[in-house]
């Protein structure tokens, strides 16, 4: 049996790039044609739930830096994968430069063209320097939209043919855990008394949370029982976000749960009256699929590669504009046959997006590299 590696070197910490990776491990999780060793931290929790064995791997900044630095003047290190014959990384890792094993990874955007202001000019060199050096070594590279391989193709100039376009499903939860006294458990234990929207991210300056805040307070001014509901880690711009909030008189309305766990967002979804997602910058945005696996209706921003993501399955607005995201949000809070037909046809995207397809196609582009 071929032995494959899967280096995974995104935490809790790291927003979607995390989700993702437990997508993949879900997914390989179903397969039966490859020997798995997954390289990751030994202590995540997270791990547990899969049959994998795990060897500890731990991505320091300054073995990245190592790593560039040996590769940049053709210096071997020791190869951390020497055992497996194929490898496989949901984010990048500059470990893979030290390994002779043929390898794909997932380039999950390229933001940093788009929205230079949010990066440092080190960071942005950086991240180049990387996205060349693994794209130039790697086997293939998997993205999970058309629009990001056009990126990719046009910025980095790799062939079309290396890049595989295979979307992930969102992490499944056992019917079991989402009954009713469990979402009734979760809405009592959380806070989340009444009727309101969800926004699950990190507070980077490109979540654009704070149009989000003044087109929720434009929502409450005409819907005053309507509630927001942010989850993510208290650092970035959440000060900004929370003085905001504040300066609307939003205290009452805006909750803030931080870091959620799996079994407790899955539930959330469930009992949230829309997922609104305002990010001026998604390649694949994990919550609109979470969103959809719940039959919660979506509002989403009409750019880049999220329309082809949502479809008729949701509603589009200007991410630019509070005035339109707004509209959006008051629409569907006062119809409730809109939500339905939304959450019905999210459902229905949903249904070929399986653990066990994306398995086929992840084993089918393993499958040609590794021979």
């Amino acid at each position: 049996m071929t032995r494959l590696g899967v280096v995974m070197r995104a935490a809790p910490a790291s927003g979607g790039t995390y989700q993702y990776s437990l997508s993949m491990l879900e997914a390989l999780n179903c397969g039966h044609r490859y020997e798995v060793t997954l390289y990751a931290d030994t202590a995540n929790p997270d791990l547990a739930r899969f049959k994998f064995p795990v060897r500890h791997f731990v991505e320091e900044r300054a073995a990245q830096f190592r790593d560039l630095a040996a590769d940049a003047l053709r210096i071997r290190l020791a190869d951390p994968f020497a055992d497996e014959d194929v490898l496989i990384a949901p984010t990048f890792s500059l470990a893979l430069l030290r390994t002779a094993k043929p390898f794909v990874y997932t380039l999950h955007d390229l933001q940093e063209y788009y929205y230079p202001a949010n990066f440092s000019r080190t960071q942005r060199a950086f991240r180049r320097r990387v996205y060349l050096r693994l794209s130039a070594r790697a086997a293939g590279i998997i993205c999970e939209s058309e629009y990001v391989k056009s990126d990719i193709v046009r910025l980095l100039g790799v062939p079309s043919g290396r890049v595989s376009v295979i979307t992930a499903p969102p992490l499944g939860r056992p019917p079991a855990e989402l009954t009713d006294a469990h979402l009734t458990d979760v809405r009592s234990r959380l806070g989340l008394h009444g009727r309101f929207f969800f926004y699950p991210a990190q507070f980077w300056p490109h979540k654009n949370h704070l149009r989000l805040i003044e087109a929720f307070r434009q929502v409450v001014a005409k819907e005053p029982d309507l509630k927001l509901v942010l989850t993510g880690k208290p650092r970035d711009e959440y000060d900004n976000v929370m003085q905001a909030v504040r300066r609307s008189g939003l205290e009452r309305s805006v909750l803030h749960l931080g870091y959620i766990d799996q079994a407790d967002l899955q539930a959330i979804y469930h009992i949230a009256i829309a997922l609104v997602m305002p990010s001026l910058f998604e390649s694949v945005s994990i919550p609109i699929y979470e969103a959809f696996q719940a039959g919660t209706p979506v509002l989403a921003p009409d750019l880049l590669a999220i329309p082809e993501q949502v479809g008729t399955a949701g509603l589009l607005f200007d991410p630019l504009s509070s005035e339109s995201m707004a509209a959006r949000m008051l629409e569907i809070a006062r119809d409730a046959g809109l939500a339905r037909s939304l959450g019905a046809r999210g459902r229905e995207k949903m249904a070929a997006m399986t653990p066990q397809r994306y398995c086929s196609e992840l084993e089918a582009l393993l499958g040609s590299i590794a021979c």
